[in-house]
C-alpha cells in the first residue's frame, strides 16, 4: 500500500522590528531565549520489529513539521530495554506495551506515581498525577456502577494529560499449517490455554507428536526467567513452563488452575481468601510443590533480597499483582491464606496470576547482582537478571534442552494435573491435556523467513512478529492459513516526563495532536490496525466520549490526511504557551 507523504516543513514567520524588546521581556518571565527544541525518539531497529521503526519515523516527521528538532536512533532491545525500562535515559519513545487483558487494574503499574523511580514497565514514562494516583486506588475498592463512573474519569484524565499516546491496536498476524495440526482459528496463542484448543492430525498422531512454531522474538528462546523486565513482554513459553494459582479465561474472568478452589470472605473490612491447591503437584525436577512454594513466591515478589539486605528488591513486573497482597501463609501442605489491601473480590484475584516458583531453585537467587555493569539506581538480585536456563516450573510442558541461541525444545511434562487422572477435577475446558509430545521453538529476525519456513513444512506455525507486509505472501502459499487476532497490547508514544519540556502535560497535548492515527493505522499497519484514545478501547469499560469516531475524541490531529496544518499548529503552541517562530519552536 502506498504511503501517503507526511509534512516535511513548515512556512516561516517574520520576526518584528521590537524583537530584541520582546526578547528581554520574555527573559523577565522565563524563557531561556534562541535554541531550539530538541527531542530524540527511541526504538527498535527493522529487523527487530515490523511497525516499531515506521512508526518513530512518522512521528519524527511530525514533529520537524511542528518545528521540533526530533532525530530518530533505532536501538539493540537490550540496549533498549536498559535505557528506557532500566535507566530511564530516554526524551521519547516508541514500543510496545505488556500483552495483558484489558482490564482497569492493569493501569496501576502502568501509571501509578509509585513506580517513577521502577525498573520495568513501572511507569517507565516517570507520570505523577495525585487525581490519577486516587482514582487507580479508587477503582480497586468499588464495584458496580461506581468502579465503571471512577473508571471512565480515569480515562479521561489519562487521555487529557497524555502520559503517553496510543498510536494503534496491531491485530496479530500469523501464518499456520493445519495437516499436523488444526483448531488454530478458535485457539487464543496469546494464552497458554490456546495450545490446549489444538487438535493433532491423524499425520501427527502417526509419529512422535512435534509442534514447532517460529517467533521473531529471540529473547523468548534465551531467557525463560519469568521475572525479569523485558522491552517486549511476549510470555508465551515462561506461562507453560510455569502455573500461576489462576488464569484468565475469555476477556478478563479468572478461573482457578494450580488452585483447585478458592473462597473469599469479608472479616469486617478486610478481605481474605482460602486456596486449596490440586493434590500430588510435583515440579520438573521431582520436588513436591507445596503451599510453602506459594507463600514464598508472594513473599520473594514483594522482596527478591535477603532479610538482611539494605532495603528491598520487588519484583517490578508483577508489582500491580503483588501490591494487592497484604499478608500469605501456608497453613498446610496443600492449604494457603491471603490477606488483601483495601480492594475488591474482582481485582483481588488479579493477585493470583503471578507464576508459583519453586522456593528450593529461587531462594539461592536472593544474592546481590548487577545488570551488565549498569548502574540501575538501586540493588538487583540474581533473581531478576538470570535466564533462567534450564528453567524449573510445574506446568504442562518442561524444558528439554536449547541446541542454541535460537533454537528451544520442550517436552509435555506427564505429571501436570492435566495429564493424570488424580490431578483433580477441572472444567471440560480443560479436559484433553496437551496435543503434542514435543514443543520446538525457533527464532529469526526475519518475519518472512519464518512465513517461508511455515510454507514449506518445516514450521507448523509463524506466531510472534509477523508484519503486515508478509499477509500477501501468507495468502499466495496453498499451505498456509492466515489468521488475525485483536491485541490486547499496543503501540505508544512514551513521554518521559521527569525531563522539560515533556514534564509540561500542555506541552504533551500538542504532541498529541500531531499524531495522525488514522493515517498510521493505513500507512504504516497496512489496515491491520485500530486507533484508539483509550488503553481499555474495545471493552465495555470505555467511556461514550472516548469511542473513536474517525479522530481522537480529546486531541484531535492538527491537520488532515497525513498533513499538519500550519495555521491550526501555530494556535496550539500559543495556547499551551510555547514559542513557534520561523519554523522552529524554541526552548523555554
Amino acid at each position: 500500500m502506498t504511503r501517503r507523504k507526511l509534512l516535511a516543513g513548515a512556512a516561516t514567520g517574520a520576526a518584528g522590528a521590537s524583537a530584541g524588546c520582546l526578547d528581554r521581556l520574555q527573559a523577565l518571565l522565563g524563557w531561556r531565549g534562541g535554541g531550539q527544541t530538541t527531542l530524540r525518539i527511541k526504538t527498535l531497529p527493522a529487523d527487530a520489529d515490523p511497525y516499531g521503526l515506521r512508526l518513530a519515523r512518522a512521528v519524527g516527521e511530525w514533529l520537524q513539521a511542528a518545528g521540533v528538532d526530533a532525530q530518530v536512533i533505532p536501538t539493540a532491545e537490550d540496549e533498549l530495554r536498559r535505557q528506557i525500562l532500566v535507566n530511564h535515559q530516554f526524551d521519547l519513545f516508541v514500543g510496545r506495551t505488556p500483552d495483558v487483558p484489558r482490564e482497569p487494574d492493569t493501569l496501576y503499574s502502568l501509571l501509578h506515581s509509585t513506580g517513577v523511580l521502577a525498573p520495568g514497565w513501572r511507569n517507565p514514562f516517570g507520570y505523577s498525577n495525585a487525581q490519577v494516583d486516587d482514582l487507580l486506588q479508587r477503582q480497586r475498592r468499588a464495584t458496580g456502577q461506581d468502579r465503571r463512573d471512577v473508571v471512565a474519569t480515569l480515562q479521561r484524565t489519562i487521555a487529557r494529560t497524555q502520559p503517553f499516546s496510543i498510536l494503534g491496536f496491531p491485530e496479530t498476524i500469523r501464518a499456520v499449517r493445519t495437516d499436523r495440526f488444526t483448531g488454530w482459528e478458535r485457539a487464543n496463542l496469546d494464552s497458554p490455554l490456546g495450545y490446549l484448543a489444538l487438535e493433532a492430525t491423524a499425520e501427527a498422531a502417526a509419529s512422535p507428536r512435534t509442534l514447532r512454531i517460529g517467533t521473531t522474538y529471540q529473547q523468548e528462546i534465551q531467557n525463560l526467567n519469568p521475572l525479569s523486565v523485558r522491552y517486549r513482554d511476549n510470555t508465551i513459553l515462561t506461562n507453560l513452563l510455569y502455573d500461576p494459582l489462576g488464569r484468565t479465561v475469555g476477556s478478563d474472568r479468572i478461573e482457578p488452575w494450580l488452585a483447585d478452589s478458592w473462597e473469599f470472605e469479608r472479616r469486617g473490612e478486610d478481605l481474605r481468601a482460602t486456596v486449596r491447591l490440586r493434590p500430588n503437584q510435583r515440579w520438573h525436577d521431582g520436588e513436591p510443590l507445596t503451599a510453602d512454594d506459594v507463600a514464598f513466591t508472594y513473599g520473594f515478589i514483594a522482596d527478591t533480597s535477603a532479610a538482611d539486605a539494605d532495603g528491598f528488591v520487588p519484583v517490578p513486573r508483577y508489582h500491580g499483582q503483588a501490591s494487592l497482597i497484604e499478608s500469605v501463609r501456608a497453613t498446610d501442605l496443600r492449604t494457603v491464606e491471603f490477606a488483601f489491601t483495601d480492594c475488591s473480590e474482582t481485582v483481588a484475584r488479579r493477585a493470583l496470576t503471578v507464576p508459583i516458583l519453586p522456593e528450593h531453585v529461587w531462594q539461592q537467587r536472593r544474592r546481590p547482582a548487577t545488570l551488565g555493569g549498569v548502574d540501575v539506581g538501586g540493588q538487583v538480585t540474581e533473581a531478576l537478571v538470570t535466564k533462567n536456563v534450564p528453567a524449573v516450573g510445574s506446568g504442562p510442558v518442561e524444558f528439554e534442552e536449547q541446541p542454541s541461541s535460537v533454537e528451544l525444545v520442550l517436552s509435555r511434562f506427564d505429571e501436570h494435573f492435566l495429564h493424570r487422572t488424580d490431578g483433580g477435577t477441572f472444567p471440560a475446558w480443560m479436559d484433553g491435556g496437551l496435543p503434542f509430545q514435543q514443543l520446538v521453538v525457533q527464532a529469526d529476525v526475519s518475519d518472512g523467513i519464518l512465513v517461508e519456513a511455515a510454507a514449506d513444512g518445516t514450521l507448523d506455525a509463524a506466531i510472534n512478529g509477523i508484519g503486515a507486509e508478509t499477509v500477501d505472501r501468507i495468502v499466495d502459499a496453498p499451505a498456509l492459513d492466515l489468521l488475525t487476532r485483536p491485541s490486547n497490547s499496543y503501540y505508544v508514544l512514551g513521554y518521559n516526563t521527569r525531563r522539560p519540556p515533556l514534564h509540561n502535560y500542555q506541552f504533551r497535548r500538542v504532541l498529541g495532536r500531531l499524531l495522525d492515527r488514522e493515517h498510521l493505522a493505513d500507512a504504516v499497519f497496512d489496515g491491520y490496525a485500530e486507533p484508539a484514545a483509550s488503553p481499555l478501547a474495545g471493552t465495555d469499560w470505555l467511556p461514550s466520549t472516548l469511542e473513536w469516531n474517525g479522530d481522537h475524541p480529546v486531541l484531535p490531529f492538527l491537520g488532515s490526511d497525513g498533513d499538519v496544518a500550519e495555521e491550526r499548529l501555530q494556535q496550539a503552541w500559543q495556547e499551551a504557551g510555547f514559542r513557534y517562530e520561523g519554523g522552529r519552536l524554541l526552548k523555554r
